[in-house]
């Protein structure tokens, strides 16, 4: 499985980080449309990065990975 952690930590870190930005932003009273492009925005910037860091930590703590476990098509 050589991308499907990317595949699932990447958008979960992202989408996580843009709710709590939308959710933070309607707290503090604001209701335009600019609340929910900041939060996309620190959503992808926050959450790549995070996604990225969270995969390889997984596989780097994880004693049974083998790195020769991807078969190429």
């Amino acid at each position: 499985m050589k991308h499907g952690w990317r595949l699932l930590f990447i958008p979960l870190w992202a989408l996580c980080v843009a709710g709590a930005v939308v959710i933070a932003g309607l707290a503090l009273g604001l209701f335009t449309w600019v609340t929910f492009v900041v939060a996309g925005v620190v959503g992808l910037v926050v959450g790549i990065p995070a996604g990225l860091w969270n995969t390889k930590k997984v596989r780097r703590d994880d004693p049974d990975w083998k790195t020769d476990r991807h078969i190429p098509a």
